[in-house]
């Protein structure tokens, strides 16, 4: 229970949106603090997080899940220096990436 007269303190973050193709999610520093995915053909996917505007980036999260499976995966609000970049490297995925 929160005292009166004490503030409580939001964290709000921005979002990709809803990627199915792999796509650049920021350009520049951000924190990152979830990635959700739901895999969308019936097969096996896999997706990878780089910080960077490419695959070419430090790989932050890799992510490989069974047909039909969602998850939602809590990064703890790594820090990515350089950017944000999703790779779809399998299958077909909905995922949104959420950082601030």
């Amino acid at each position: 229970m929160t005292p009166i007269g004490a503030s409580i303190m939001v964290q709000a973050s921005r979002t990709s949106g809803v990627l199915t193709a792999s796509a650049i999610v920021n350009r520049g520093q951000c924190k990152l603090m979830s990635i959700h995915a739901c895999e969308t053909a019936g097969s096996m996917a896999q997706i990878k997080i780089f910080d960077g505007t490419d695959a070419t980036g430090l790989e932050i999260a890799r992510i490989i899940l069974a047909a039909g499976q969602t998850i939602e995966f809590d990064m703890h609000g790594v820090i990515a220096k350089n950017g944000l970049y999703f790779e779809e490297s399998s299958g077909a995925v909905a995922c949104s990436v959420e950082f601030q």
